[in-house]
This record gives structure tokens, C-alpha cells and sequence, in this order.
């Protein structure tokens, strides 16, 4: 987690290997930035998060670290560690294609 908090782009990190994340398409950016806003108004005035592409999410059953496109938690958010980065409790993953 040190290596990857200090470096300017984003990877994933599966069975051992580091993957490189890469740019989206247009598209794919007004896809994500739609939903997210609509979700976020959505979820207002309730318990709930929504975070972008910028949360990292670990999923605890296979070790996989990750940056979803969108997320969301409720009622009490739990995280890796103090650096309140990583994400252990999702209640919502979206994926775009």
C-alpha cells in the first residue's frame, strides 16, 4: 500500500500481480459522471456514500485491491487503516463498460 499511495497512477493489485490501470473514452467518463450524480441525489439525506473512481476497494475474499468505477457503503463504512483509502465494506460496485 506505501508503493501505491506515493505513485501518480492507479493499479490493481490480484494473486500477487500489480496491473496498471488505464484512461477510459469519452463515454465511459459521461457514463460514470451521470450515474454517480444520479446515485449521490438519490442517496442524499440517507446513511449512504458514494464514492468514484478514486476509492480503492479491497475485496477480502481474494486479497484483490481495486479501483471500481463507482461505489457505495451505508450506515458505518469500514476501512483498511487510518488512511482511510480503502474501502472493505461495499454495498454497491458499478463497473462501466
Amino acid at each position: 500500500m506505501a508503493w501505491e499511495r506515493r505513485q501518480d497512477t492507479r493499479h490493481a493489485f490480484f494473486d500477487g500481480e500489480i496491473f496498471a490501470m488505464t484512461g477510459a473514452s469519452r463515454e465511459h467518463h459521461l457514463v460514470c459522471g451521470n450515474t454517480f450524480s444520479a446515485l449521490h441525489a438519490h442517496l442524499r439525506g440517507t446513511h449512504c456514500e458514494v464514492y468514484n473512481n478514486t476509492m480503492r476497494v479491497k475485496v477480502s475474499e481474494t486479497g484483490m485491491y481495486t479501483y471500481p468505477d463507482i461505489v457505495a457503503a451505508c450506515a458505518d463504512p469500514q476501512f483498511e487503516d487510518a488512511e482511510v483509502d480503502t474501502l472493505l465494506n461495499p454495498v454497491l460496485i458499478i463497473e462501466a463498460r
